[in-house]
């Protein structure tokens, strides 16, 4: 039994219950309420679309079948014109969606099959914002076993403060991987075999390399489009980029502004800097990285030993922000659907207003300064 069921069953035998009443689509949604994703602050409302690309450069490293190119799903969101169409729910194809989903995290299906009618505030293929142009761009990467919308509360911030914000599914680390033709990636990342420290580096560290040639290939992918004058891409900015990422998407985010000349900014919400090869941290970075995690990693402080170390090595401008009663999923869109993810400890005792205005501030404060150039 995971420690997040261990703690379900213990919020005052309200795990009895619901295991009884599992059956009950119509009870558990009362009992366990999600909330739409919260409003974002900016003047301008959220469009946003979905797309499969393909590297033929790259071979899939996670399959055996001979030919099968990399294909990445990328989500983007943008300032858009005023739409009384209905948002997007957070969780497409839920049919396809849920099982993996509640896999992923630890919980049982029907806790969150309601989760399928949460509401976020994008607008599927709304018209871009006519009168902006040159808008600066920020690329995401997700966690292992997350999805490219799981920061969607930044996501939608960053666009409706006039930003393009582009984000992808990494194929066989993300719960699941469902392409435009259908066919689909499941998740092939876990640490099961992972024993050694030889082990370790054989396999996270080429799969960090793959993660970071994504984020190259995304930026490759817009810069071509924009360049042909496609609607919506011509509207954008790659003279300065920046790149976040939570978890092993803060590792990856890291190593592709080592990598790619073009990403001039990098934020990592809680990374894990322990697969940041050992010369990527003596190099340091020398574009500004702003960090944002729980106050410690348990059983782990190798993460944060790195952490400085990068740091001090760096010649850009740093900035280590460690916030109180957070826990790892708080810097992720978990702890804004439900005050349950707290009850279950799965989630920082951190208010989720408070959680969201200081991720949300931080985030635009810093690309604001390093993509935008407005302020020091």
């Amino acid at each position: 039994m995971s420690s997040i069921m261990k703690n379900i069953l213990k919020v005052s035998g309200l795990g009895l219950s619901l295991f009884m009443i599992g059956g009950c689509s119509a009870i558990v949604p009362k009992l366990l309420p999600f909330d739409d994703l919260p409003e974002p602050a900016g003047p301008y409302a959220v469009g946003t679309q979905t797309f499969t690309w393909q590297d033929n450069s790259r071979e899939e490293a996670f399959t055996s079948k001979t030919g099968d190119k990399r294909r990445v799903v990328v989500q983007i969101w943008y300032p858009a014109e005023p739409t009384t169409n209905k948002p997007v729910t957070y969780l497409p194809d839920p049919e396809l969606r849920m099982g993996p989903f509640a896999k992923s995290s630890g919980l049982p299906k029907f806790l969150l099959n309601h989760m399928r009618w949460v509401a976020t505030n994008s607008h599927a293929g709304a018209t871009m914002k006519a009168e902006l142009t040159n808008l600066p761009l920020v690329l995401f990467s997700h966690g292992l076993g997350g999805m490219k919308n799981q920061n969607s509360v930044q996501m939608e911030e960053l666009a409706s403060q006039g930003y393009f914000v582009a984000a992808v599914d990494h194929p066989y680390d993300a719960y699941l991987t469902i392409f435009d033709d259908g066919t689909t990636a499941d998740y092939r990342s876990s640490h099961d075999g992972i024993d050694t420290e030889e082990a370790f580096w054989a396999f996270r560290g080429p799969q960090l390399n793959t993660r970071a040639k994504d984020m190259s290939f995304l930026l490759d992918q817009i810069q071509a489009r924009k360049n042909l004058g496609q609607p919506i891409w011509q509207h954008i900015s790659t003279d300065r980029v920046g790149i976040f990422g939570h978890s092993f998407g803060g590792a990856t985010s890291i190593l592709a502004a080592a990598q790619d000349p073009r990403i001039s900014a990098v934020i990592a919400l809680d990374g894990w800097m322990v697969p940041v090869p050992p010369q990527t941290v003596k190099a340091g970075l020398n574009v500004p990285m702003l960090y944002m995690g729980q106050p410690e990693w348990k059983g782990t402080p190798l993460n944060y030993e790195k952490l400085d170390m990068l740091i001090s090595n760096s010649t850009g401008k740093t900035k280590k922000l460690l916030i109180s009663e957070t826990k790892h999923m708080d810097f992720s869109d978990a702890p804004q659907f439900s005050n349950f993810a707290k009850r279950i400890g799965y989630a920082g005792k951190i208010s989720s207003t408070e959680l969201k205005e200081i991720l949300n501030g931080e985030t635009l404060q810093f690309f604001n300064t390093h993509i935008r150039g407005q302020g020091k």
